[in-house]
C-alpha cells in the first residue's frame, strides 16, 4: 500500500507540472532556433522593464529603453537606488516567472499577474522606445498580446502564464550563464561592482560573488514556487 501511494504521489506531481515540463522541453529543444528568438527578445524586453520600474519607484527617471534583436539591450536612467535598479533586470525577471508558476494555484490572480506583465511592457515600450524600431513593434505586439491573453479567458491565460513562467525562469539562468563568460564588465553585475569602486576587469570576483547572490535569490524564489504546486499535489 506505502508503494502505490507513493506512485499515486509521484504521478501527481508529474501530472501537475506536465505543462511546465513540457513548455521547458519545448524551448530547450528549440533554444537556438528561429522559432524561439522571438520570445527571448521580448524577455530581453522583459528584464530592461524592470530596471525601469525599479528606477521609477526608487525615485529615479527613465531615459530610455532599447532591447536589440541580438539579445542585448539597456535602460538608461538618472536617480533611484542603484544597486537595487540594477538588481532588478535579473532577479526580477526570475521573481515574475516564480510568480506566474505560483499563482497557478490561484487562476484569477494568475490572469492579474500576466496582465499586468504585459500591460507593463506595453506601457513602457510606448513611453521610452523610440518609435518605429524593431524593439517598439515587438514590445507593443508582446505586451498587447499578454494583455489579450489575460482578457479573453482563463484557458488562454493559463496558456500563456506556464510559457511565460518558464521562459522568464530559464532566460533569467541562461543570462547569469551567458553574461559572466563573457564580457563580464558589461553586465548588470559587473556594471554594479564598477559603481562599487572595484574595476571587473582588473578584479571580476565582485562580480562573481553579485551574480552568485542573484541566482541563489532566483533559484530559491523559483524552487518555493514549484514546492507549493508539489505540496497541493500531496493526497
Amino acid at each position: 500500500m506505502g508503494i502505490f501511494r507513493r506512485t499515486r504521489y509521484v504521478a501527481g506531481v508529474f501530472w501537475q507540472f506536465r505543462y511546465y515540463v513540457f513548455s521547458t522541453a519545448l524551448a530547450l529543444v528549440f533554444w537556438d532556433t528561429p522559432f524561439i528568438k522571438p520570445f527571448k527578445f521580448f524577455l530581453v524586453l522583459v528584464h530592461e522593464v524592470n530596471h525601469a520600474a525599479a528606477a521609477i519607484l526608487t525615485g529615479g527617471e527613465v531615459i530610455e529603453i532599447r532591447t536589440n534583436w541580438d539579445e542585448s539591450g539597456h535602460t538608461l536612467a538618472q536617480g533611484g537606488i542603484y544597486p537595487l535598479i540594477s538588481a532588478a533586470g535579473y532577479v526580477g525577471s526570475a521573481l515574475l516567472g516564480a510568480l506566474l508558476i505560483y499563482t497557478g494555484l490561484y487562476p484569477q490572480v494568475q490572469r492579474f499577474v500576466l496582465l499586468g506583465i504585459g500591460g507593463g511592457c506595453l506601457g513602457m515600450t510606448m513611453a521610452y522606445t523610440p518609435l518605429g524600431g524593431l524593439d517598439f513593434l515587438l514590445g507593443i505586439g508582446g505586451g498587447f498580446a499578454l494583455c489579450a491573453m489575460a482578457i479573453k479567458s482563463q484557458r488562454l491565460a493559463r496558456i500563456g502564464s506556464v510559457w511565460m513562467g518558464v521562459m522568464l525562469c530559464l532566460y533569467s539562468l541562461h543570462e547569469f550563464q551567458t553574461d559572466l563568460w563573457f564580457y563580464t564588465e558589461l553586465t548588470d553585475a559587473g556594471l554594479l561592482s564598477a559603481y562599487w569602486g572595484v574595476d571587473p576587469q582588473q578584479w571580476p570576483y565582485l562580480a562573481y560573488l553579485i551574480a552568485l547572490i542573484w541566482v541563489l535569490v532566483s533559484l530559491s524564489c523559483m524552487y518555493r514556487a514549484m514546492l507549493a504546486l508539489i505540496r497541493k499535489s500531496k493526497p
